[in-house]
């Protein structure tokens, strides 16, 4: 793709697209497959958060496993969605993000549009602020209290959002840092979650899990794919959330 199609023209419009070859595509082997899936790595890592700590077990604890069909349908349908904005990146050689700027009402207001979402979704530092409360936990051994330790948990949540920025500016490759943080987030938090349910989930709960995926209520004996009294902002949010939800597909 030449450098045109991503430039602006006089008017303003970004320039038409250029023809040019397609990659070459990666034939990695055996455990080099690893280095492939690095920015997927990166997209996984950022997707693990409250989700699945806070929206997932509300859900199933207030309506029952049955609504797992849920979870399995909306991320069968982001996969293909980020499927389709991968194959217009090689395809065109830009982001989608840069692709929805060609369309109306032009690239600054979709420009300003996005880096909305952004700030909202990722760039507002509420998780840090939500880091916090297990920062102070783990050091005191209780939850916090406010207003006796909301000064603490602020002044936590301030330093968390820097140290996180500082890690970033200081590596000498953002998306190579961003990998290896990711690749010990992933595995210390799918690893730990997944030992101890192997501990302490009795088999009957992972059964009715696995029947819950197809809508199956297995202490009903019976198909319950929306339980009464449904709360349907939270089932909502679970949906929005499953999967890399929000603007986390478009960084793909």
């Amino acid at each position: 793709m030449s450098e045109a199609a991503v430039t602006s023209t006089a008017s303003g419009e970004l320039a038409p697209w250029a023809h040019a070859d397609l990659p070459e595509p990666p034939m990695p082997r055996g455990l080099s497959w690893i280095g492939v899936c690095g920015p997927g790595v990166i997209v996984l890592g950022v997707s693990i958060g409250s989700g699945e700590f806070l929206l997932g077990p509300a859900t199933f604890v207030k309506h029952g496993l049955s609504l797992l069909w849920v979870t399995l349908v909306a991320v069968f349908f982001q996969t293909v969605f980020n499927t389709e904005l991968m194959r217009y990146t090689v395809a065109t050689g830009e982001p989608v993000v840069t692709g929805f700027m060609r369309t109306k009402p032009g690239k600054t207001f979709w420009a300003w549009f996005y880096a909305f979402l952004y700030f909202l979704q990722i760039g507002w530092p509420a998780w840090a602020a939500t880091a916090a409360g297990a920062i102070f936990f783990l050091f005191l051994g209780r939850l916090a209290t406010p207003p006796a330790d909301s000064l603490t948990i602020y002044f936590i949540g301030i330093a968390t959002f820097l140290a996180c920025m500082g890690v970033l500016l200081l590596g000498k490759r953002i998306a190579r840092t961003l990998e290896m943080l990711n690749w010990v987030l992933v595995v210390c938090i799918l690893g730990g979650f997944l030992v101890l349910g192997l501990i302490y989930v009795p088999a009957g709960t992972w059964g009715a899990a696995l029947a819950g995926f197809g809508g199956y209520d297995a202490t009903q004996h019976r198909f319950d794919f929306l339980p009464e009294n449904l709360d349907i902002l939270l089932l909502g949010a679970l949906v929005g959330y499953s999967g890399g939800g929000g603007v986390l597909n478009i960084t793909q």
